[in-house]
């Protein structure tokens, strides 16, 4: 009789449903440096307030509001914020693997333009890439209207790469339940979302503009000169790790960003008194999307599944070695005939043994 111990009693049995495919991409982000228990919503003021993924090169990020009241070091929050506008106004894009790890540099001011005319929109300044800024000091002395302005680095952005299905590892589905049913939605990719230090990369950006502006001014900049070039063949190939790389990197970096809405999953419990009729519609839309693509409507006319294996043949399948279809079958093994080993021929042998000794001696 079994321990009652090691009794292991059914609790609860469910329906499992399959959805059918949808149209829709279906994703799950996973915040690995961010507790289970401080979600991205409005009612805690993380809701995201941009989203934007590289689809041919997977690359998703999340722009994640941060308090700038609390336990915020202005003066690196300014510093911060300004090396990411100056880096944007010079046409930086992406920042890290997300563009390649490549980096716009200002480019030289034309010949002319320091002289045109100053109604002349064509001749616009070079952007301004120094690290040392007057204005610091008034920054951070007005620094709620710094921030409203956007010198003020005040988002956290979490990135990653989509992980999709490469028919070799497993296929992940996502679960919903509603009463007694449990419905299976397959999933196109995880994408596991780090926190990027986009700030820093802004900063070693304007670092190196800075170096190579100085150099020019000491030995002056370059005259553009026509130059001669001999057309090469080149060899066909690209198949090596380091070319495909480098192709990637290079895609990466010229493909632009897409940009998707964000839709918290309940504003109206958030703000029960205060919400509006937008928070209403944004709550509508998340739980209709949520209805419409994660569960099986008519479940009395979903299609049984149906084994084409018995339970013996799948047992079997399961404990296949690797690379095989099933067990191999084991040979039948020759049965061997017995020898009888007497123990008289060693006492003879024992016996000649002795009576050669004897004649040597």
């Amino acid at each position: 009789m079994a321990h009652p111990d090691e009794d292991d009693p059914v609790v609860a049995e469910y329906d499992v449903y399959i959805t059918p495919e949808i149209e829709e991409q279906l994703y799950i982000l996973q915040y690995l440096n961010r507790p289970p228990d401080d979600p991205l919503t409005e009612s805690t003021g993380t809701k995201p307030s941009q989203v934007r993924m590289k689809t041919q090169s997977g690359f998703v990020e999340v722009d994640v509001p941060l308090d700038t009241h609390q336990h915020f070091n202005r003066q690196m929050g300014v510093r911060w914020g300004e090396a990411m506008r100056k880096t944007k106004q010079i046409g930086q894009k992406a920042y890290g693997i997300a563009s390649g790890f490549e980096r716009t540099m200002p480019r030289p001011p034309r010949p002319g333009a320091a002289s045109a005319s100053a109604g002349d929109t064509r001749s616009t300044p070079a952007p301004v890439t120094s690290l040392e800024d007057d204005n610091y000091e008034e920054y951070i002395i007005n620094f709620d209207d710094a921030n409203e302005k956007g010198h003020v680095f005040n988002t956290q952005t979490y990135g990653g790469q989509i992980q999709q299905e490469d028919g070799k590892g497993p296929n992940y589905m996502l679960g919903t339940f509603k009463q007694n049913e449990l419905h299976l939605t397959k999933l196109n990719g995880l994408v596991q979302m780090r926190t990027q230090f986009h700030h820093i990369d802004a900063i070693a950006q304007l670092e190196a503009a800075n170096r190579r502006r100085e150099k020019e001014q000491q030995e002056g900049a370059r005259p553009t000169e026509p130059k001669a070039f001999m057309p090469t063949v080149k060899k066909a190939g690209g198949d090596t790790a380091a070319e495909l790389t480098q192709a990637f990197m290079k895609a990466t970096n010229q493909e632009k960003w897409k940009t998707f809405d964000y839709y918290d999953e309940d504003v109206t419990a958030s703000y029960p008194h205060e919400y509006t009729d937008a928070h209403i519609l944004q709550t509508k839309d998340a739980y209709g999307t949520y209805e419409e693509c994660l569960f099986v409507h008519d479940t009395a006319a979903a299609p049984k599944l149906h084994a084409d294996m018995s339970n013996g043949e799948y047992l079997d399948t399961l404990s296949a070695p690797s690379g095989g279809k099933g067990l191999k079958k084991k040979m039948p093994q020759k049965r061997q005939e017995l020898i009888e080993i007497s123990d008289e021929s060693d006492e003879e042998e024992n016996e000649e043994m002795l009576a050669n000794e004897e004649e040597l001696k």
